[in-house]
């Protein structure tokens, strides 16, 4: 810092290259840490017939993490996900077809399920898929 300018030099230690921020943060959307209520339900009937009911733990567009005490899943299971979900029969009437992405069990014994949304599907009589 100089009496001329007053602001203080940084190093070259302490500059990041935005090479090197594009590498550490792979992430393209922000993440918001929020507690929305989920149903989660397995497409396949070889992965059971099981409804987890749940909440996020943080969300960003196209993507939800979830905890849960259910073995059940495995990267690549495709699910249904009413979310925001509500018990009563008043909901939202839209599900997502979701990947598992990843899954991540905690020292507890829950596990951390990362789902990525693909598809969203509108309840009508004529129910079609919408791209996310």
């Amino acid at each position: 810092m100089s009496a001329l300018n007053p602001v203080p030099e940084l190093g070259a230690a302490e500059i990041q290259e935005p090479d090197a921020l594009k590498t550490s943060e792979r992430r393209r959307a922000a993440r918001a840490s929020v507690l929305i209520p989920v149903r989660l339900r397995p497409v396949r009937f070889d992965d059971g017939n099981f409804e987890d009911v749940t909440s996020t733990t943080n969300i960003s567009r196209g993507c939800l993490n979830v905890m849960t005490w259910r073995d059940s899943y495995y990267a690549g299971m495709r699910v249904l996900v009413s979310y925001p979900f509500t018990s009563s029969s008043k909901g939202t009437g839209w599900e997502y077809l979701a990947e598992v992405v990843r899954l991540t069990q905690l020292p507890d014994g829950r596990f951390q399920v990362a789902l990525k949304l693909q598809f969203v599907m509108q309840a009508s009589p004529n129910p079609r898929l919408i791209p996310l």
